[in-house]
């Protein structure tokens, strides 16, 4: 029995078949991944629209200013719009710049699209990295879509008539073809000017719809306003003889003022030139007048009790006796001092006072004792008399207590400045014509041969009591 060859055996050529069949199946695959590029390396970005529009491919171009930089790898929906996935090509990565935004558009007038990546206005000099998402792309209107809406417009034109106004426009045209162009290259102009400005005028627009809501609004307002406007109007129109009336005072009244102001213009500036010191120096005292008149409220009834039926009623108190005024006890404060005495803030209280504002016009403690007996008794009374800080006494030169300012013979108190002048004067009042040096010497006399002494030897409080008693007035002694 002969051999058979190996080649021609029946598991030899299945196997050879099998062999053949996966190498075709492998060159096919082999082409197909080549066509695909599926061994050429890219760098995934991400373009997101609304829309991809017809006629864009898989594996597109995409271009920057006419060079191919990548392509489109896939384009699949995403919510309600598209995400495209462009494979770039690594080493042109890096001359693409950050910002970019696309646009499809097609090759040729039917052609197919690609995508064009339109570089920013101002360069960052930033390049766009792989994976990143280009979110401003614009896609133009479709030839398709064009022909589409047009159709329906062309359907329902009548051809004869269409005929008629094409040949027409034709004829216009005819011979006019460079002032055509011109008048489309001088709009082309104006509308390069007028494009910048069509987000403000947008913007505008907006604004002018939501005024005119605000004036919808308030039209129910205005319109009432004009109702009483007219009511007003007709009010003017029938008292018009009155306001003429009141104009003709008012003209009148004008003119008087005028010719005062001529006549007098210069004795009203001397006016306020000679009030100024005056005002000032109400200005300066100015925070003592409430608690002056406070203290006048209070002062007052006792007054009128002490005056009652036309006499003066007295209770006089024997109390410690002041002692005279030494020598160089003298009153002498200049100008200066007073005004160096002045120039700090007033003085809250009695332990507030200081050099800086003795003389300095306050209430001091008056706010505290007026309408409050019991801070009276405290503060300002025959038990408690009102003190005088130690200020008051450099600053008019008193260098003892003399029983008069419960000091409390503090002898840091007093100044030891000898003065010039008296100071009786000023820190004891008088009583104007009342035990006056004439009337005393005349009642030491008359008590005196009452009593049998001589008028010199008259005690001072004789005809101090006895004034009032001759005046007709009861003086008790308690």
């Amino acid at each position: 029995m002969p051999r058979t060859s190996v080649l021609e055996r029946t598991s030899s050529i299945r196997a050879l078949g099998t062999v053949f069949l996966v190498m075709v199946v492998f060159f096919v695959w082999l082409t197909y991944a080549f066509f695909d590029k599926q061994f050429v390396s890219y760098e995934p970005v991400t373009i997101t629209t609304s829309k991809a529009g017809v006629n864009l491919p898989q594996n597109a171009d995409v271009k920057l200013r006419g060079v191919i930089v990548g392509e489109v790898r896939s384009i699949v929906p995403d919510g309600d719009g598209v995400k495209m996935t462009l494979g770039m090509k690594p080493d042109l990565l890096g001359d693409v710049p950050e910002g970019v935004t696309a646009q499809i558009v097609p090759k040729t007038l039917f052609g197919e699209k690609y995508v064009s990546l339109i570089p920013p206005s101002e360069l960052t000099g930033q390049s766009l990295r792989a994976g990143a998402v280009i979110d401003r792309a614009v896609v133009p209107i479709e030839v398709e879509t064009l022909l589409n809406d047009l159709y329906p417009l062309l359907n329902a034109v009548d051809p004869a008539n269409l005929s008629y106004t094409l040949t027409a426009v034709s004829n216009a045209l005819e011979g006019r073809g460079k002032q055509l162009g011109e008048t489309l290259v001088t709009t082309n102009r104006y509308l390069n000017k007028t494009n910048p400005d069509v987000p403000q005028l947008v913007d505008d627009l907006i604004k002018l719809g939501e005024v005119s809501d605000g004036y919808a609004a308030a039209m129910p307002e205005l319109g009432r306003l004009l109702r009483n406007t007219v009511v007003t109007g007709n009010t003017l129109v029938a008292k018009r003889a009155q306001l003429s009336a009141f104009f003709d005072e008012g003209t009148a009244l004008a003119n008087t003022l005028t010719s005062f102001t001529n006549d007098n213009g210069d004795n009203l500036i001397q006016l306020a030139s000679d009030s100024r010191p005056v005002l000032d120096v109400l200005g300066t005292y100015a925070p003592t007048f409430p608690c002056f008149l406070a203290g006048m409220r209070e002062i007052i009834p006792r007054l009128d009790s002490a005056f009652r039926d036309q006499k003066l009623h007295i209770n006089a108190t024997i109390i410690k006796q002041p002692t005279a005024y030494g020598p160089g006890e003298e009153f002498d404060v200049t100008t200066r001092d007073f005004d160096e005495a002045s120039s700090g803030p007033p003085a809250k209280n009695g332990k507030d006072v200081n050099d800086k504002n003795a003389a300095t016009p306050t209430c001091l403690d008056l706010n505290e004792i007026v309408g409050n007996p019991a801070k009276q008794r405290a503060l300002s009374s025959q038990e408690n008399p009102f003190s005088v800080p130690p200020a008051v006494y450099e600053l008019v030169n008193v260098q003892a207590d003399h029983n008069k300012f419960n000091s409390g013979n503090d002898p840091s108190a007093f100044n030891r400045v000898a003065p010039s002048n008296g100071l009786m004067s000023i820190v004891q009042p008088s009583m104007g014509g009342i035990d006056t040096p004439t009337e005393r010497a005349a009642l030491n006399a008359l008590f005196g041969a009452r009593a049998g002494i001589a008028p010199a030897d008259v005690p001072d409080l004789a005809s101090l009591l006895m004034s009032p008693i001759l005046r007709g007035t009861a003086v008790s002694v308690e």
